[in-house]
Formats: C-alpha cells, structure tokens, sequence
C-alpha cells in the first residue's frame, strides 16, 4: 500500500459563491451545475477520488490519457513532487497572461492505493520520451501496446529530484476514502515566474 497526494482546486470556498455573493442562491447555483454533469458512478469513493473517473470521453489528452484511453486518477509519492507537478500546469495557463501576481487557497489530500499490480516505469528504455515534459505522444504509445496495465508509476520531469508519479487507471485500486485532507495557499509572481506555497 502506498500513499498518493494530489493537488486540486479549493473545496472549501465555492466558485458560484464567489459569483452570487448568496450563500443561497449559490447552493442553487451549484446543484443547477452539477445537473449537467455526468452522473457519478463511483458514489461509495469520496468525491475528490471519484471526480476523475467521472467523465467519459475523458477530456483532455494528458500522459497515459490519449484521446481513445481511460480516466486516469494522477498524483505524487511525495508532497514535494505534487507540488511541483501542480506548479507547472498552474503556470503554463497564466505564463502568458498580462498579470502581476496571484494569491489563492487549493486543497491538497491523500488516499491509499494498492501497489500490488503497479508497473513502475522507471527502468523501461522509453522513460525520457515517456515523461516528456510536453509531449505525450511515447506515454500513449505505451497504454496503446499495454492495455492491461492500470496502475503505472513513473518519474516526475518537474520535480528536480525526479520523485516517483502515479496514475492509476482503475479506480478500485484506491481506498475510498481519503487518507487527510489540507488547505494550502499559494502565492503566484507571474513577472518572476513563481510560486510560492505556505
């Protein structure tokens, strides 16, 4: 059993608040939302495990994830790793945008998942292509000539000191419920090009 850390978007505080300033029509808000979203089929998962199963096709492509493949659930061995991991996409979608800074709150969780199956990537002759900070053309190649793998550890190209990675396929590989649960803020200078967790 080992432990996987993932990154995402702040629970704690609502996007449709932030819009409507009322807490009620907020809620309204969000179940008119979540009405449109595809029907969750893993309910017995908490949600911020669940949530990346949810969607079929799913959408983007990303590593191991071509257009043709499934959900993947991705996170990091070490805290340290999902934070870079969760720095660099943050920065590749403002890095061209005319801001100067960005301060904001993510949550930040753990679950437990079975490694008993896992295939650990680091040894294979493709593992440079594979982890291609930007192109993930080898990582499908690779779940297109093994369709049976679902549980597939491999190297951060974003942590300096190259950390172990995880995307889990299958989410019955997973507990279903979290292992802890954080809040974590970030401080974002766009002219410096960083960002800063506290």
């Amino acid at each position: 059993m080992i432990e996987v850390i993932r990154i995402v978007e702040h629970q704690a505080s609502l996007s449709s608040y932030r819009a409507t300033q009322n807490e009620e029509r907020a809620i309204t808000l969000e179940l008119v939302i979540e009405s449109t979203k595809a029907r969750d089929q893993y309910i017995e998962w908490h949600p911020l495990i669940s949530t990346p199963f949810r969607y079929s096709p799913p959408h983007p492509e990303a590593r191991f994830r071509p257009p043709y493949g499934k959900n993947v659930f991705y996170g990091s061995l070490a805290k340290e790793t999902a934070f870079y991991e969760y720095a660099f996409h943050f920065m590749k979608q403002r890095v061209h945008l005319d801001i100067v800074s960005e301060t904001g709150t993510r949550t930040i969780f753990s679950v437990d998942a079975d490694d008993r199956f896992a295939f650990d990537l680091s040894q294979d002759r493709q593992i440079e292509n594979i982890i291609d900070k930007d192109d993930y053309t080898a990582s499908h190649q690779f779940i297109k000539n093994h369709p049976d793998i679902s549980f597939i550890l491999y190297p951060s190209c974003r942590d300096p000191e190259s950390r172990n990675n995880a995307a889990i396929l299958n989410i019955h590989h997973l507990k279903q419920n979290l292992k802890w649960e954080s809040s974590i803020k970030f401080f974002y200078d766009n002219q410096k090009k960083e960002i800063k967790w506290f």
